[in-house]
């Protein structure tokens, strides 16, 4: 009886119990400019959230003045659209020097722990007095006319500026950071058909485990 018993137990705990789904937010938009936050002030951009449970935040930075100090930047993640949201979380960084020149490179910090709502908007806002690095973000334009020559790469949200870097994005909204999320969340998961073949047959088995154990009740 141990055995067929133990063939079930093993069935049933076979069976996924749950399982990891990462979602992830992606923006380039252009990726032709970048400025500095020395310059210009806080920046934010905002974003939908779609997980609940964020992991990290990521943005593009090149340098401007590679030679300047490289000092530390502030993320703070804020409720709502803008700089005047409740604060959620935030978390300062330093960039790797290895980021030395003005090829846009991407660089994701840990924001492990910071819990969010699915479907609610927030900005993510970058602080520094760096001038070594700049923030990169779109569209393009045409520097002479202030024309856009991209089209909008985040619709959900938008940059939001404390001085305003092109004239059009505070005109347009269509200005985005670039910038990238990821969540993971555990979810329920739903047994495949081999899972569930697998515990019909335990507990199949248990149960003819059970009716041998009960048969000598009827001789």
């Amino acid at each position: 009886m141990r055995s067929f018993m133990s063939a079930a137990l093993f069935a049933v705990a076979a069976l996924p119990g749950g399982a990891a789904s990462a979602d992830t937010i992606e923006v380039v938009s252009g990726q032709q400019r970048s400025f500095q936050l020395a310059a210009f002030g806080p920046t934010g951009q905002s974003f939908v959230a779609i997980d609940s449970n964020l992991t990290s935040f990521g943005f593009q930075f090149n340098a401007l003045n590679p030679g300047s100090a490289n000092l530390p930047f502030t993320f703070t993640l804020r409720e709502g659209a803008g700089f005047g949201g409740a604060v959620v979380s935030t978390f300062d960084f330093t960039l790797p020097t290895s980021i030395d020149s003005r090829t846009p490179t991407w660089f994701d910090f840990d924001v492990t722990g910071t819990d969010v709502t699915i479907g609610n908007t927030y900005t993510a806002i970058l602080s520094s007095g760096s001038a070594r690095n700049g923030v990169v973000m779109g569209p393009d334009i045409n520097i002479f006319t202030g024309q856009e020559l991209s089209g909008d790469a985040y619709l959900p949200g938008r940059a939001f500026f404390t001085t305003p870097v092109y004239p059009n994005c505070a005109i347009t909204g269509h200005c985005d950071l670039n910038f990238r999320v990821t969540g993971v969340t555990s979810v329920g998961a739903v047994p495949e058909p081999a899972s569930w073949a697998l515990m019909i047959a335990g507990s199949g088995l248990a149960g003819g485990a059970l009716r041998r154990r009960r048969a000598p009740a009827f001789a």
